[in-house]
């Protein structure tokens, strides 16, 4: 019961990860500015998605783990006072966003 209750959250974890990153290409593809905090809450869910799947860890323990990663890209991005941990999850949250923007064509610099 909760292997099958574990895998169904899983699930929707992973369709929230995808439309993360829709939405962040829709974004892109619009030319819109988008909140950082969003790359970051994508990032964090894919990789939850990403570690949940190849882990031994239940996945009920995305119960809990997805709503503090989604407080801590609030405290991440908009504090940007934890000296270490700040730079280094948002320069993933960029290579997120490159990765998931790729094939869009953005405006040259001048």
């Amino acid at each position: 019961m909760f292997y099958i209750l574990g895998w169904a959250i899983w699930a929707i974890t992973t369709l929230l990860a995808i439309s993360w990153a829709f939405g962040i290409r829709t974004y892109a593809k619009q030319r819109k500015p988008f909140p950082i905090t969003t790359a970051v809450q994508g990032f964090f869910l894919w990789l939850i998605a990403v570690v949940f799947l190849y882990a031994s860890y239940s996945k009920l323990h995305i119960l809990w783990i997805a709503p503090i990663c989604f407080l801590a890209s609030f405290f991440l991005t908009l504090a940007r006072r934890v000296p270490i941990v700040t730079p280094v999850v948002l320069w993933f949250a960029g290579l997120f966003v490159e990765i998931v923007t790729l094939g869009i064509k953005r405006p040259t610099p001048q």
